[in-house]
């Protein structure tokens, strides 16, 4: 009786002993849960994503008032003839004497402080722009050398080209003409290439969040495996 007893009672204790839990039953992380960890610490530690909107504020900002307010303004001074700023496909030398009939010394006073003013910041913040939106979001040095690059050139394009056209409208030749022209065409190419190359690293940076499967990772209750 005794054995059986120790029989039964070592049956007893392996019955009741715990089941260990599956691998199943461990928590799963989600996708959902993974991009509320990060947004939490990318709060308390501080995004540069905050730093590289606020120059491109910044950037909309001066270039709203540099030519839509003050170049666009001053055609209220010319009888409604634009500034040679906004020829984009350039101008001829009877456009550059049109203008410059309808301009006094007052009104070449007024262009020059606007180019020493929002027409020397201007460009210095699309440049800031664009190198901001590259170390953002561009993953090799060359490509972030790249947009400095870009921007240093498209800064001293800029800058260049209106200290030309403020010399073409004082001193009227088929030389200054010409150069002027070639530069103010060269500057709103660059231009156009820049703003198109900082919307596309702000898509690609967005795009890139959503790797890997752009699909399936968008799904807030994908498992991370």
């Amino acid at each position: 009786m005794a054995r059986k007893r120790r029989a039964k009672d070592y049956e007893d204790h392996q019955s009741i002993r715990p089941m260990p839990k599956k691998r199943t039953d461990r928590p799963r992380l989600t996708v959902a849960q993974a991009k509320e960890d990060i947004q939490q610490a990318g709060r308390q530690e501080g995004s540069p994503g905050m730093l590289v909107l606020a120059v491109l504020a910044v950037t909309l900002f001066i270039g709203f008032y540099y030519h839509i307010l003050a170049l666009q303004g001053m055609q209220q001074l010319t009888g409604g003839t634009p500034m040679l700023d906004h020829h984009v496909s350039g101008f001829t030398i009877t456009d550059v004497e049109h203008l410059a009939e309808r301009m006094d010394d007052d009104a070449l006073g007024q262009y020059n402080w606007v180019h020493i003013t929002a027409g020397r910041i201007f460009p210095v913040m699309l440049g800031l722009s664009v190198i901001s939106v590259g170390l953002w979001t561009l993953r090799t040095k060359l490509a972030k050398w790249g947009a400095v690059a870009a921007a240093v050139i498209y800064a001293g394009l800029e800058i260049w080209a209106s200290i030309t056209r403020e010399a073409v409208l004082q001193d009227i030749t088929e030389a200054n003409t010409s150069l002027a022209s070639t530069l103010t065409v060269l500057q709103w190419l660059v231009f156009a290439f820049l703003i198109i190359w900082i919307v596309a690293m702000l898509v690609l940076k967005f795009i890139g969040r959503n790797n890997p499967g752009l699909a399936t990772s968008m799904d807030p209750e994908r498992e991370i495996p």
